[in-house]
């Protein structure tokens, strides 16, 4: 029990860690990619990528803290396209054209899912 109770916090250790070495990743590459960014600004940056629950790392296993990664470097992506870098009216604007699409396709797809009740005799 002992040896099992040792395997499972060094595992979190060493989750802990990961998210800890990912921190310190994200940390770098900012400071090299964008240095025109205060410190504050860059470390608010990792913490929206790395999200709120530095905790879930612990649970997470390889594949899953790969598909982790993954996602981090898209939002970055999109965050240094359209938003980082640009005048903040403009970046506002797209935001908010954004989100006026999302809300767009949000009643598309519920009219969509009416639709198909509607045909198929399902209320």
């Amino acid at each position: 029990m002992q040896t099992l109770k040792q395997g499972f916090e060094e595992r979190n250790l060493t989750m802990a860690l990961d998210a800890e070495k990912l921190a310190q990743y994200w940390r770098k590459r900012l400071d090299l990619e964008c240095p025109e960014q205060s410190v504050a600004n860059r470390e608010s940056i990792v913490k929206w990528l790395m999200g709120s629950d530095l905790h879930r790392f612990e649970t997470l296993n390889l594949k899953e803290l790969d598909i982790a990664k993954q996602a981090m470097e898209y939002r970055y992506k999109i965050l240094r396209q359209r938003y980082l870098g640009i005048a903040r009216e403009r970046a506002y604007r797209n935001l908010i054209t954004r989100l006026g699409s999302l809300v767009t396709l949000r009643h598309k797809i519920q009219t969509w899912i009416a639709l198909s009740r509607d045909r198929n005799g399902l209320y």
